[in-house]
């Protein structure tokens, strides 16, 4: 009969009959990392090496290689898939917003135009407010007879643009930049804003309009009342958008005309025109390529011109 020895670490079991070592292994008392050695002599081998020593689910508890490296394959084939199924996706929504992304800007353009739209009509509003007050329109501006700018058009509707506290701290007795004033015309009007520009104040801080009264309306110390509209409030620009050259609301010198702000070779607030408000409080959008003959025309209170649709 040949003996079996068992060996873990330094200490040895034997001599054992094939039974014993068997049944051992049963037992689960022999592992499959513990050394084993049939006879006398001879070398120690792992008992998981020997051929139906171990039962079948310990027999190779240290896994080959080759079970070890298939998860491994299988976890890489997963990694490559997540990896693409991503970049797919992030493809899928970079595409998705280069479609969106210009009709989001076009959007959100409509709605700075309604914006702009909305506080030109408040102008128009204030305007008619302050006529039915006053009997006429408020003057661009007025100046003393030496020259001497003093308040603007803008600042004299305040009170009807719901910003009566403000115009009521004025000293209308002292120029819009004198001492005492120039903090109040410092703050900003959102109505006098139109979100589409950036541009909000002046170098010297003063809070900036983004709409010019028309000089043939409102100039210099001038007085116009509505029966002096002969050409018909709805055919007279009032006021209107301007896209550069802004001029604060306080300054008594923001008028212009509109023929030097609005057609072709004038920059315009929007993409193929802007906004102007008409004497009867409406307002509507004119091309850059209105016909000059029809600007001018439409510019003059008085002028006698025919205007048809624009």
């Amino acid at each position: 009969m040949v003996n079996w020895y068992v060996k873990r670490g330094n200490e040895i079991a034997g001599p054992l009959t094939q039974e014993r070592v068997k049944e051992l292994a049963t037992q689960g008392k022999i592992q499959a990392t513990d050394l084993v050695r049939k006879g006398e002599d001879g070398s120690f081998i792992e008992a998981s090496l020997i051929p139906g020593l171990l039962p079948e689910e310990d027999a190779f508890d240290s896994v080959s290689s080759s079970s070890q490296t298939a998860p491994k394959k299988n976890n890489t084939v997963l990694i490559v898939v997540l990896v693409v199924l991503g970049g797919g996706g992030i493809l899928f929504v970079m595409l998705l917003m280069a479609l969106l992304l210009p009709a989001v800007q076009q959007a959100r353009e409509a709605a700075r135009r309604s914006q702009s739209k909305n506080n030109l009509k408040q102008i128009g509003l204030a305007l008619h407010n302050y006529h039915d007050t006053h009997r006429v329109f408020p003057p661009g501006g007025t100046t003393k007879t030496d020259g001497t700018p003093y308040h603007s058009w803008q600042t004299f509707i305040l009170p009807f643009m719901d910003q009566a506290p403000l115009y009521n701290r004025i000293d209308f007795r002292e120029t819009w930049t004198a001492q005492q004033n120039q903090g109040l015309f410092k703050q900003e009007i959102p109505q006098y804003l139109n979100p589409t520009i950036e541009e909000t104040t002046t170098p010297e801080g003063f809070g900036l309009s983004h709409y010019v009264a028309n000089k043939k309306v409102m100039g210099t110390n001038s007085w116009l009342r509505f029966r002096d509209i002969t050409d018909g409030t709805s055919n007279t620009i009032v006021a209107f958008e301007a896209a550069d050259h802004f001029k604060a609301w306080g300054d008594p010198n923001n008028f212009g005309d509109p023929v030097d702000y609005i057609g072709s070779g004038h920059k315009t607030p929007y993409r193929g025109g802007g906004h102007v408000m008409l004497g009867d409080g409406s307002v509507r959008f004119v091309s850059e390529n209105i016909d000059p003959a029809l600007l001018e025309a439409l510019s003059t209170p008085d002028g006698g011109e025919r205007v048809g649709e624009f």
